[in-house]
């Protein structure tokens, strides 16, 4: 894992600095600040994420973690298998749907993303253009958590730690722990005399661990399943970096721009390093987009438009397929071709693709 101590390493060994408390406090804003501008420089591909979340009403809220950067799509599982994306809408014509007293559950989906009254927090607000309880996958790219602990404070590496071989609890004696180290690493090199530094250094750490759970002891997860024995051993501390391998150069290139900066020394060279860097990792920030994939819905009755079969009509005007036969609810059934449970249907859990035709039952031509 790439953390925080890394790069304060890092700086101690290219640009300079000591034990003093000032040079450490300049290296220390260095890597924050790089770090803040490396994670906000793009909506980066490494920071996509999803979550699932249960919809039984018409209208539903969801709030966002915090510092989310930007939510992609809302795709709607629905009963019989097929996958919906909604529609996005600004949220100012969004609220102006929302208030519209004509709506229904026959109007199709669409969601908006603003802020949650009272609360420093961002909310996706969906108005569902079905009837049933579903599943539904939010995509969005998160933002990481900001670094706290770089392996150098006092909290962060007094006292030792007593680490049994193949365990996951961690005991540290004459130390410091609280909860905010939760999610944290912890480091450990079996040395009573020098604590652990990063694999390059002279006093490598042997095991790593990410923090799971604080409380008398220290409940670890360790990335390779296994670990040694240690005993009264020396240990560290750490923020991990939420950043790709392709990303950790232009990190540590930020760093150095930032403490040249913070020292008042010219920028010039360092901050051309930066730019080529963090250009490079744009380049490597390539993997499959979180969205654009096929959609599993066809045209005609299932099209976003119905332009199939010539049916020329909208989705939600005709049945959807399922263990109702594709009647319609127990609200008189308004709308669709099978108001009056006239078309007989199987189950489809296939799904079709994006040339299917449907006819006016849901049938595919």
């Amino acid at each position: 894992m790439y953390t925080a101590s890394d790069v304060i390493e890092h700086l101690l060994d290219s640009v300079g600095g000591g034990a003093q408390d000032h040079s450490h406090r300049v290296l220390r804003q260095a890597t924050f600040h790089s770090y803040r501008d490396l994670i906000t420089a793009r909506d980066w591909r490494w920071h996509n994420t999803s979550e699932e979340v249960y919809i039984d009403t018409v209208y539903f809220e969801h709030i966002l973690p915090w510092g989310v950067q930007s939510v992609d799509s809302i795709t709607v599982d629905e009963p019989v298998g097929w996958d919906y994306v909604g529609s996005y809408l600004e949220p100012r014509d969004f609220t102006r749907i929302y208030n519209n007293t004509t709506w229904n559950a026959s109007t199709p989906t669409i969601w908006t993303v603003d802020k949650k009254p009272g609360q420093d927090r961002y909310r996706v607000r969906v108005l569902a253009g079905w009837q049933h309880p579903v599943t539904a996958t939010l995509t969005y790219r998160r933002r990481p958590k900001d670094i706290r602990y770089t392996g150098y404070e006092p909290t962060s590496r007094s006292g030792t730690a007593t680490w049994p071989e193949n365990s996951d609890v961690a005991t540290i004696s004459n130390g410091s722990i609280n909860q905010l180290m939760v999610g944290s690493v912890i480091r450990v090199n079996g040395d009573t005399s020098f604590h652990p530094e990063g694999l390059t250094g002279m006093h490598p750490y042997m095991d790593e661990a990410v923090i799971t759970i604080v409380d008398d002891n220290l409940t670890v997860l360790s990335p390779e399943g296994v670990n040694a024995d240690y005993t009264d051993s020396k240990y560290i501390i750490t923020d991990a970096l939420d950043i790709s391998p392709g990303m950790y150069t232009a990190m540590l290139a930020g760093a150095e721009m930032w403490t040249q900066r913070l020292l008042g020394k010219g920028v010039e060279q360092s901050a051309a390093l930066y730019t080529r860097d963090l250009k490079a990792a744009f380049e490597s920030d390539a993997v499959a987009v979180i969205s654009g994939g096929p959609r599993k819905h066809g045209w005609g009755a299932y099209g976003v438009y119905g332009r199939g079969a010539g049916v020329g009509a909208l989705w939600w005007l005709y049945i959807r397929p399922g263990e109702d036969q594709g009647t319609r609810d127990s609200n008189g059934g308004v709308g669709g071709p099978n108001a009056d449970g006239t078309c007989i249907l199987p189950n489809d859990n296939w799904g079709g693709n994006a040339n299917t035709e449907f006819d006016s039952c849901g049938n595919e031509v």
